[in-house]
């Protein structure tokens, strides 16, 4: 029994550093510019061995993307904190929401595997899909800003994918960008704007 357990956690181990090591590399080079010699490689493992854990590199690039999409969601909630604590309400967190999000945006993981890589690698559904914790944020955080008055009552779900494709492409324009400290401040003050464009008169 005890060998079974002592086997499913060196599995598990190696799986995670097989992960780990392709998040890097796609984080420095994007999915085309990676092999999956690169990765087994770089992990200290055969390419065989790369093979008992995953079935191609899209299928460890889904994996990837999968913990990306999930360590995004935790930094935009930690940036909100981070920003207003215990003196936030429900339109703060609105708008620090969104600086967090440009904030984050500007790892080069998250540029390479969530911005530009995932709809061509997964395709549109796929990556929308694992997308939703991003979106979840974003519906749970409008819909608190309508109860509390800050914006008008309306249906959320069309609000938060509007809003979400919005600052999708604010984060493909802030990374294509060539000075990306000048374009965050730029952009993050249109998201701002924009957002600000929401609330109530009576809010």
């Amino acid at each position: 029994m005890q060998t079974r357990i002592r086997k499913a956690d060196q599995a598990a181990a190696t799986r995670s550093l097989l992960v780990t090591t392709a998040r890097e590399l796609f984080g420095e080079r994007g999915y085309a510019g990676v092999s999956i010699d690169e990765i087994a490689q770089r992990a200290g493992l055969t390419t065989g061995g790369l093979y008992h854990h995953f079935s191609d590199k899209r299928d460890i690039f889904k994996v990837v993307y999968e913990e990306i999409e999930s360590d995004l969601a935790t930094k935009i909630i930690e940036g909100i904190q981070a920003r207003y604590g215990p003196r936030s309400n429900a339109w703060l967190a609105v708008r620090a929401g969104g600086q967090a999000f440009l904030d984050a945006c500007l790892d080069p993981a998250i540029q390479h595997v969530v911005l530009l890589d995932a709809d061509s690698v997964l395709g549109w559904d796929a990556r929308r899909d694992i997308a939703e914790y991003g979106l979840r944020l974003i519906r749970q955080g409008l819909q608190l800003a309508i109860d509390e008055g800050f914006i008008e009552p309306q249906p959320v779900e069309p609000l938060a994918h509007i809003l979400r494709a919005a600052l999708t492409e604010a984060a493909l324009l802030l990374t294509r960008s060539g000075d990306q400290a000048s374009a965050r401040v730029e952009i993050g003050e249109a998201v701002d704007r924009l957002i600000d464009g929401l609330r109530s008169p009576k809010g």
